[in-house]
């Protein structure tokens, strides 16, 4: 479930580019951010137990869709799905891939809720995601709200 949550996840972010940029983030700023990151994990909190309904409706478990799904993308791994799974898994791929676009709308409209551009967003999420004392600055502001 964690390995689908971090693919959807990654999915989200990926679609705009993200411009690594030594700048000073203001407390503003990043109180911004903090908001917006905590009702992001909530949706994607949501979306993630949604996603895994759309699997299982599809007659997969999470853990077979992601074993089909690593299988998929390294070519030197032979896939031993059955014709029949190949087919839930394509059916789930299709609803999530319609889930995810869903999912980075209302990140994109959260984040312009809040006062913040996706380039913000991301730059931020990037910086908590390299530096530790940045971590350590959104932790103590998720902890403290």
């Amino acid at each position: 479930m964690k390995k689908l949550f971090a693919l959807v996840f990654a999915i989200a972010l990926s679609s705009t580019s993200v411009f690594a940029q030594e700048q000073k983030i203001s407390d503003k700023k990043f109180d911004m951010f903090v908001e917006v990151f905590q009702t992001i994990q909530q949706e994607n909190n949501k979306a993630q137990m949604e996603m895994a309904g759309i699997i299982e409706g599809e007659g997969l478990t999470t853990e077979r869709f992601n074993e089909i799904y690593q299988a998929e993308q390294n070519p030197q791994q032979d896939s031993d799905a059955s014709a029949e799974e190949k087919k839930q898994h394509a059916a789930a791929m299709t609803k999530l891939e319609a889930k995810n676009k869903e999912l980075q709308g209302m990140m994109e409209a959260k984040i312009k809720e809040k006062g913040l551009t996706m380039e913000d967003y991301q730059q931020i999420y990037q910086k908590v995601q390299t530096d530790p004392e940045m971590q350590q600055k959104l932790m103590a502001r998720l902890q403290g709200q």
